[in-house]
């Protein structure tokens, strides 16, 4: 199963953002960034998981961002190359800490 975190500091607006933009994106590519972006997973262990080859991974991300960029919203050009949601929620709470 998935690593989750219980009692994560997280921004509504922010997974409401995320959530939404995920939404629009076919099934192959919204799963593909939901791993990536909000797991953290390496495109090898998306790749295993969606029984498809690494490079495959690699395209739908491409195509998961310029979906993610066509919503008329300036952080979403920069999610391609964003840490994932899970790891930015782990520095804010390492930083509360």
């Amino acid at each position: 199963m998935y690593e989750t975190q219980k009692n994560l500091n997280v921004s509504a607006p922010e997974l409401a953002h995320v959530a939404k933009l995920a939404r629009a994106l076919p099934a192959m590519c919204r799963q593909a960034f939901t791993l990536r972006k909000v797991y953290g997973f390496s495109g090898r262990e998306i790749a295993n998981r969606l029984g498809i080859p690494e490079h495959a991974v690699e395209e739908l991300l491409i195509q998961a961002a310029r979906g993610c960029a066509q919503e008329d919203n300036p952080e979403a050009e920069s999610l391609a190359r964003r840490p994932s949601l899970l790891a930015r929620l782990r520095s804010r709470i390492a930083a509360h800490e």
